[in-house]
């Protein structure tokens, strides 16, 4: 149909040959061969004239509408990736997606400025379950168990866990404290059933460090806060306090031979196509 639609755009089979850089003959035999096919006659040919009959008018008409659907197809493609506006949807565990992940954002959409970046926080187990039915595009969970075969996984980002006391504590004074130092260690925790309370009492137990809770806590916040009180002490994410550091309120302390250490991963479906913008992200994400 590429030479019907030039030959009428442009008012003959010499200049359509032209403008499409193909023979006269060529497009004569294009056009001849689209007649047979339709059984009709497109071109009332007029001496050195040539016009549309009724056939070649209802052609045109579905020519265009074609050539305008392609270009809508193109548009779409090119917004899959990346080049025109287009939409990425995460979510993440909170640590995850408060404190870690906005820092990689800035850098993300230095390169697609025109991306439209939907961000939520959920449990991880709701996250797998959303990724699963395709509702988010990728998802950052943590490592606490065994995610669907459906889906791909790899390591993320790693969240560094620290003992914090307010700054007046006996303690306050060691960026580094030996085991045989801390006692009965009174820390608020919090709940007993979270992923981060376990890795903090598997840390502890094999270190052989003596601990109580003294307060169990559902709320960062509250931990946070109860610490700067002195109530107590607490292991934390050092990516967390990191406004409190600032301000002198709480001090980060490791215990001398533990790494306290939570691993988040990033779930997607598998063989998923990946869009421009995901490409993006996934290559600046530890």
């Amino acid at each position: 149909m590429l030479g019907h639609d030039a030959v009428v755009g442009h008012g003959g089979f010499n200049r359509a040959s032209k403008y499409l850089r193909l023979s006269q003959p060529a497009i004569s035999a294009n056009v001849k061969k689209l007649e047979e096919d339709l059984g009709v006659e497109l071109f009332e040919r007029l001496g050195r004239s040539i016009q549309l009959t009724e056939a070649g008018k209802s052609v045109e008409e579905y020519v265009n509408r074609l050539t305008a659907v392609a270009t809508e197809m193109r548009q779409a493609v090119d917004k899959i990736k990346g080049i025109e506006v287009a939409s990425l949807r995460c979510s993440a565990a909170t640590t995850v997606g408060i404190y870690l992940l906005p820092k990689l954002l800035v850098q993300f959409k230095k390169q697609f400025p025109k991306v439209e970046m939907q961000l939520s926080l959920e449990h991880s187990r709701r996250i797998e379950d959303r990724v699963l039915a395709n509702e988010l595009d990728l998802g950052f969970v943590n490592d606490s168990f065994e995610t669907s075969s459906k889906l791909t996984t790899r390591n993320s980002f790693t969240d560094e866990l620290v003992m914090i006391t307010f700054r007046k504590h006996p303690f306050a004074e060691h960026q580094k404290i030996s085991p045989k130092k801390l006692g009965n260690l009174p820390l608020i925790l919090g709940p007993k059933d979270s992923y981060t309370r376990k890795i903090i009492e598997k840390h502890l137990d094999t270190a052989g460090i003596a601990y109580r809770c003294v307060m169990e806590v559902d709320n960062t916040e509250v931990i946070k806060a109860a610490v700067a009180e002195g109530l107590g002490l607490s292991i934390i994410s050092l990516a967390r306090i990191q406004q409190e550091i600032k301000n002198g309120l709480l001090l980060p302390i490791r215990i001398s031979g533990i790494s306290i250490k939570r691993q988040f991963k990033l779930i997607m479906l598998k063989n998923k196509t990946l869009s421009g913008p995901m490409k993006g992200l996934l290559r600046i994400l530890p």
